[in-house]
């Protein structure tokens, strides 16, 4: 993967990540974290410099997915080598996060179920984006 392929690809799947981050934390499963505004949570308002590191964190995250895909044999149509390293990626990330986090301070309800889920959802789609832009080409074009 040439250099300009790889920035484009970490960008617009971080972009991608970020705007999951968002729908997924802030608007579904908004109502869920209210009650925990102030123990477990604090909102996002804040003029902290703690904000940024979800940006970071979510660069952070793209940028390796990014390089461990363009090092990776993976079979098939760029959708289903999206789909391998999506699957993939939730287990290296949010499953093992959310487990460790839960065991931690427990959330109540089935919002444990809905977080994975969800975040199952973001990365699949989060694959599926890394590996179309980031195509790799067989044969003497390569």
């Amino acid at each position: 993967m040439s250099t300009k392929r790889f920035a484009l690809t970490v960008f617009v799947a971080f972009v991608v990540a970020q705007a999951f981050a968002i729908i997924i934390h802030g608007f579904v499963l908004g109502a869920d974290y209210k009650p925990f505004y102030g123990t477990l949570l604090r909102p996002m308002e804040e003029k902290s410099a703690m904000v940024l590191l979800l940006p970071i964190a979510h660069l952070a995250f793209t940028f390796a997915l990014v390089w461990v895909y363009a090092r990776l044999t993976l079979s098939g149509s760029p959708l289903r080598q999206g789909l391998q390293l999506g699957l993939a990626a939730w287990l290296l990330g949010p499953v093992p996060m959310y487990l460790l986090w839960s065991a931690e301070q427990p959330w109540p309800g089935g919002l444990l179920p809905k977080q994975l889920i969800l975040e199952l959802v973001a990365m699949l789609v989060l694959g599926v984006v890394i590996a179309a832009l980031g195509k790799k080409t067989t044969g003497p074009a390569a």
